[in-house]
């Protein structure tokens, strides 16, 4: 009896000792790789970060689980980008009376092209420096297809690499426009279904507004004068701006009209060049500028 005794108290400490060493081994190995991953993260596609964080300001992702948020799994970017993208507030759009509208979830053919001219254009990496992201307008249009996505409105974001087609025709970055103009007829002629064709850009001016503790930054259309046909493509783009000055009229700046522009809307009435925040704002003022836009374009379709 008092060997049996013994022996499974001997067992006892063996499991005891057993646990206490994966515990150690376990912590020494997280402990190692937290701060290996604090010193630096080094993320080589530019546009897929892009598009996470996008994704991930949207609260697409979906919830942050117990271990995200005690910042042990690091295994995968979704991860990462869940937990700095904390300080993002949960997608709020105001609920409007439900009428009938012709835009609905059963759309699967795309409605709207979302493309950049300037791709490289980018915005204040702020807290994101430290990470070595930097974020782009090409962000802010993934941002605008999934806002839209939630409208049941399907768009597509141009995913083809700008600098290829100047490189492949030996044009200067001064040609983007054109680069973008064999984008737009390849669109046109293979997805007859898209009806809105939406150049996003970063304009050179950053300035923010604060409306209901909320930080936009500024808004801008930009209209081509160069284009003959310039009153069709203005028609749709007072409509739009009008539509966002009726809650937001800070946050909209003066239509622009380029005496010398063309921008490419002469293929298309419905060609809209807008400008959303400049290189001094943040992301999240263009995450919040982004989803009124989306409310605009909503009403406008909704309105057809």
């Amino acid at each position: 009896m008092k060997k049996r005794f013994i022996a499974r108290k001997r067992n006892n400490f063996l499991f005891l000792k057993i646990i206490s060493c994966l515990l150690i081994i376990y912590f020494s190995c997280f402990i190692t790789i937290k701060i290996l991953f604090k010193k630096k993260i080094s993320i080589n596609d530019e546009k897929r970060i892009n598009e996470y964080l996008a994704v991930a300001s949207n609260n697409l992702i979906g919830n942050i689980s117990v271990l995200d948020l005690m910042n042990m799994n690091l295994s995968s970017p979704e991860t990462f980008l869940k937990l700095s993208f904390s300080n993002f507030k949960k997608l709020e759009l105001i609920e409007k009376p439900k009428i009938s509208t012709k835009v609905s979830k059963e759309i699967k053919k795309p409605l709207i092209y979302i493309y950049n001219t300037h791709q490289t254009e980018s915005y204040n990496p702020g807290n994101l420096k430290e990470y070595n992201i930097t974020p782009t307008v090409y962000m802010a249009s993934v941002m605008l297809q999934k806002t839209l996505e939630k409208k049941g409105i399907v768009s597509v974001v141009e995913e083809t690499n700008i600098k290829d087609i100047l490189n492949v025709n030996n044009w200067t970055y001064n040609d983007s426009y054109e680069a973008s103009r064999l984008l737009l007829k390849d669109v046109k002629s293979k997805h007859p279904t898209i009806k809105y064709f939406i150049d996003l850009h970063r304009d050179s001016v950053s300035s923010t507004v604060t409306i209901n503790e909320k930080v936009y930054a500024k808004l801008m259309f930009v209209i081509g004068l160069s284009n003959k046909n310039y009153l069709e493509n203005e028609n749709l783009v007072n409509k739009l701006h009008l539509n966002l000055t009726k809650d937001y009229k800070e946050v909209m700046r003066n239509i622009y009209y380029a005496k010398n522009g063309r921008y490419n809307q002469d293929l298309d009435s419905n060609i809209i060049l807008i400008e959303v925040g400049g290189q001094d704002n943040k992301i999240d003022e263009v995450y919040n500028s982004i989803n009124i836009l989306a409310e605009a374009i909503y009403e406008e379709i909704r309105g057809i």
